[in-house]
């Protein structure tokens, strides 16, 4: 439906302009709306509205409001006083539109971006002539209950046309059904949605944002954000396989996993979300910055293991050599004294603190202490640390963090950063404390079948070996 009505433009600092707009949300997920702003000439003055602004409008009984209204081109003037200026926009935080309830049932839309793992889902749906929707999957998710996952089409008749035809607009959508009596907290299910989504996005390979949400409650209100440009997130499954699960163990395993995420203590809910964030980006990265986007994340993991670990290992007796050499060296120069004494005595003292640090191997040490299982899920990907002249992810890192004067080949980087999302895809089931699905077990089919071949141990291990190029 588009509307086309009077609204009031407000800028921050309370300035109100009257305008005219004329709106057409989106009708699925992934689509974008489109928003026409004009100002009347007479209004048109030489202070346009500060941004962030605000507008609100209606239109026989709906209403329509715009929260963070930001502008480019405002118009100062004009060649008459009847017409009106364009206002150019470059973005808008949401879009609110309210109307009589469309049908009875009390429930609640979320409006998905397109999502690679429920395209190929939905591959057999015939969508016909007529609007509709059809289900794909229902997940029962913590605090909300029965999730069902929907695709969804509008057919578009273009009758004026030169050429008469029409267009189907399809996307995904997740509905489930709000309790029927007493009040309805809107942001707290959104919230709740959106934390399942975080863990399922390890399941799609993608992550999943929510375009928006429509609702009926006593009236139909439907909210869409950034509806300009609603973010489309990159799929991982043509690089890195297809399945982290069996199609038919999907919802099983999506389940479980919804549910250990969601009982989890909120540090290990942190390090999750954290990972399936690197792991599965909202953004495309360069292969460099993804690699060292997910690493960071992996050293977050560790670094929480080694606070938490009770077993942490003493500081060797060369340490304690070293420690007390580096004492009696910074005593002498304080009784020494001099110019430099308290200079130099702050950077032995800063030299103590960095011996006295645990090495990243004794942070790992920790983290395979808290999480046996994970030695046996590296052991068939390319190792954490290296060896000689066969790099370790580890080292990976550190020539692509520090730079140097040599260049670390591409094809290193692509096959490094496959390895490294397959494991931090392991250690998240480890950190929730569930099964491995076959797609991620090691030797599994799916892993020697996906991504690129990269998952063969001849393939990987002659790729560590590749000399870098000097610069």
């Amino acid at each position: 439906m588009k509307f086309n009505f009077d609204a009031e433009l407000k800028g921050t600092e309370g300035a109100a302009f009257p305008v005219y707009c004329e709106v057409q949300p989106p009708y699925v997920g992934g689509q974008k709306s489109l928003i026409h702003i004009a100002v009347p000439a007479k209004y048109i003055a030489e202070n346009p509205p500060s941004n962030p602004c605000v507008l609100s409008g209606k239109i026989s009984a709906s209403t329509i409001n715009m929260q963070g209204v930001h502008w480019l081109r405002f118009p100062m003037s004009s060649r008459g006083t009847l017409g009106l200026e364009a206002v150019e926009l470059f973005h808008v935080d949401k879009l609110i539109v309210q109307r009589p309830p469309i049908n009875a049932r009390k429930e609640i839309c979320f409006h998905l971006a397109p999502i690679s793992y429920l395209r190929s889902e939905s591959n057999c749906v015939h969508f016909g002539d007529k609007s509709g929707s059809e289900g794909l999957f229902v997940l029962t998710l913590p605090g909300l209950g029965l999730t069902k996952f929907v695709v969804e089409w509008v057919t578009i008749y273009h009758r004026d046309a030169d050429i008469p035809g029409a267009t189907v607009n399809a996307g995904f959508s997740a509905v489930l059904d709000l309790p029927p009596n007493g009040p309805i907290d809107i942001d707290q299910i959104v919230l709740k949605f959106g934390n399942s989504l975080d863990v399922l996005s390890v399941l799609f390979r993608q992550a999943v944002s929510v375009h928006g949400w429509t609702y009926t409650d006593g009236q139909t209100v439907s909210t869409w954000i950034n509806p300009l440009e609603p973010n489309v997130t990159p799929s991982a499954r043509e690089d890195r396989g297809d399945f982290v699960v069996k199609p038919q163990l999907f919802v099983e395993y999506a389940t479980i996993l919804a549910h250990a995420y969601e009982n989890a203590d909120e540090k290990t809910r942190s390090l999750v979300r954290h990972i399936s964030l690197a792991v599965n980006p909202h953004n495309n990265l360069r292969t460099t910055d993804h690699f060292l986007f997910m690493f960071s994340a992996f050293e977050r993991v560790i670094e929480s293991a080694w606070k938490r670990d009770k077993a942490k290992n003493s500081p060797t007796v060369t340490t304690h050599a070293v420690i007390k050499h580096l004492e009696n060296l910074k005593e002498a120069v304080v009784a020494e004294g001099g110019d430099s004494a308290s200079e130099i005595s702050a950077r032995l003292a800063g030299l103590i603190n960095v011996v006295n640090r645990p090495s990243i191997q004794d942070k790992f040490n920790a983290f395979f202490r808290l999480y046996p299982t994970m030695i046996n899920y590296c052991q068939d990907l390319w190792p954490i640390f290296g060896s000689g002249t066969e790099r370790g992810l580890r080292e990976i890192r550190h020539a692509l963090a520090h730079g140097s004067s040599s260049f670390v080949s591409l094809h290193v980087v692509a096959v490094a950063e496959w390895h490294l999302a397959i494991l931090l895809e392991r250690v998240i089931f480890v950190l929730l404390g569930t099964s491995l699905p076959e797609g991620i077990s090691p030797g599994s089919y799916l892993l020697r079948i996906g991504g690129k071949g990269w998952y063969d141990r001849d393939c990987w291990e002659f790729v560590r070996s590749i000399p870098s190029q000097p610069i």
